[in-house]
């Protein structure tokens, strides 16, 4: 199979070629197009460090993780759906993307069309040199508004238009222009249905002689999406994790917002959580079955040997942690992710190098020979891949723009709110702008509400306080022990917030 594909990609070679003339791409990939393909599996809202993710996925864990690189230290630095999305998209921190929440001036699809990102995501790279592209679930929060909008680049479009697509039923997918409306039979859960897009479109590509990209963008764990049915009788009631952060008991040292926010979200939590993570457990079932499917199917088709396979997540997830029941904090729940990488010449491994989400579009660009324009934020992660980190960072920027703690301009735009909801679940939360290193979490609140003057601030040490229950500089006292400490990483905050391109390496 991969020697017809090779033969097939031949008779493209004059129409990569024009593209090598603008994108850089290599002389050996305009002789044939042998480059390889990419599957991008994203999930939604999952955990790296409260939900045991390959545990619940024995399947990704043993088909990916085992045979590539395990990055211990993935992080989203902009800890919300529509947010982490764009980054990944553009390989871009949100502040450059202009998309710092899920809707209103700083957030949702219209603030990252308006800012021009539709035309500079790797994915109409690979399309304009050659690659045959396509997608099935998410987008971008906002979709719902411009319902039959397909944005450049992406020949097989599959997105959800509507948010009945978290609960996993009677959703509407635009299918290349057509809207298709799923009802609610087992057949029609969201999972299965990418699934199944996921296998027919590589079976398609491997057929066509075009290298390929695909991202699988399901729903899970997010709530309110249950397991699939044929799971539903194993997924039995279960107690989330008890970390030592969570319900956290004194969060006096935290600033106003959840100081103010704090009982009712502690209420939410107390009638949720469990619920929320017994479904999502479930959920994950349907996913791993979903990795274990297309790998299958990228080996009948000759192609596994030849594609890159990433499995991350947009964000992570609280589960309780700091009375906090979603994500959009600093807080290492919410910015922690899993994220594994599988492919050509990847040797199995751990790495604890800080890999971003906004790496994975200069990554894809370098495997399929397109040099990452310099406007990226992000690092190809290929010389990590090989063992190198010699020469990688050791601190990112994390930032979130919400429209504060009354507002609903964050985390409401993706709940599917019902009567009975609880308040916390459609109170955002503040904007902070953040550097985390190697040790440190220096926090900077209100980012976006308040004169520098009236700002608050956290400092957390990671070494010995790795559940941040402890802020360092909340007293005076404490203001004052870490003065060295605070100026060198207020520096750092100062530099980063702004910075663009190779600036932010």
């Amino acid at each position: 199979m991969f020697t017809l594909r090779i033969a097939r990609r031949a008779l493209t070679a004059s129409l990569v070629a024009v593209a090598a003339s603008t994108l850089c791409v290599s002389a050996a990939s305009a002789e044939n197009d042998n480059r390889p393909n990419v599957v991008l599996i994203l999930a939604d809202d999952l955990d790296a460090l409260t939900t045991p993710v390959w545990q619940a996925m024995p399947h990704t864990a043993t088909l990916i993780r085992d045979r590539g690189v395990e990055f211990t230290h993935g992080f989203a630095p902009l800890p919300i759906c529509c947010g982490g999305r764009s980054s990944i998209l553009t390989g871009r921190y949100g502040h450059n993307t202009g998309v710092l929440t899920n809707a209103g001036p700083a957030g949702g699809l219209q603030a990252f069309r308006a800012k021009g990102n539709e035309t500079r995501t790797f994915v109409k790279a690979l399309h304009d040199s050659g690659y045959r592209t396509g997608m099935a679930g998410v987008y971008l929060n906002g979709l719902e508004r411009s319902p039959g909008h397909i944005p450049p680049g992406w020949d097989d479009w599959n997105a959800g238009i509507d948010n009945s697509l978290y609960t996993g039923y009677n959703y509407t997918l635009n299918e290349n222009g057509i809207s298709v409306k799923y009802g609610g039979a087992p057949k029609d859960y969201q999972t299965d249905v990418v699934a199944e897009k996921s296998r027919r479109f590589i079976t398609d590509s491997a057929a066509s002689g075009q290298p390929f990209f695909w991202y699988a963008a399901a729903t899970a764990p997010h709530s309110p999406l249950p397991p699939a049915p044929r799971h539903i009788a194993e997924s039995q009631p279960t107690t989330a994790p008890r970390s030592p952060n969570f319900q956290e008991a004194d969060v006096s040292d935290k600033p106003s917002w959840l100081v103010h926010t704090a009982d009712a979200r502690a209420a939410a939590i107390e009638a949720t959580n469990d619920a929320d993570y017994t479904a999502r457990l479930g959920s994950l079932k349907a996913l791993d079955e979903m990795v274990a499917g297309i790998v299958a199917t990228l080996a009948d088709t000759g192609e596994l040997d030849n594609t890159y396979l990433i499995f991350t997540s947009d964000n992570g997830y609280s589960l309780g942690a700091h009375r906090l029941d979603q994500k959009m904090a600093p807080y290492e729940e919410s910015i922690r992710v899993p994220l594994v990488i599988a492919g050509p010449g990847i040797a199995n491994r751990c790495s604890a190098a800080m890999a971003l989400s906004i790496d994975l579009a200069p990554t894809i660009l370098d495997w399929a020979g397109i040099g990452a324009p310099d406007r990226m934020d992000g690092r190809s992660l290929t010389p990590v891949l090989r063992g190198d980190a010699s020469a990688w960072r050791t601190d990112f920027l994390a930032e979130y723009g919400g429209a504060g703690y009354t507002g609903r301009d964050g985390i409401a735009q993706e709940q599917v709110l019902t009567a009975g909801t609880p308040l916390a679940d459609v109170l955002d939360i503040p904007s902070w702008i953040a550097v985390r290193n190697q040790r440190y979490l220096y926090v900077r609140w209100y980012e976006r509400e308040r004169p520098l003057e009236d700002r608050k601030y956290e400092l957390y040490d990671l070494e010995v306080d790795p559940y941040q229950l402890t802020n360092l500089i909340d007293t005076s006292a404490g203001r004052s022990a870490h003065t060295d400490i605070v100026t060198g990483l207020d520096r750092r905050l100062s530099e980063l917030r702004t910075c663009a391109g190779t600036a932010c390496h």
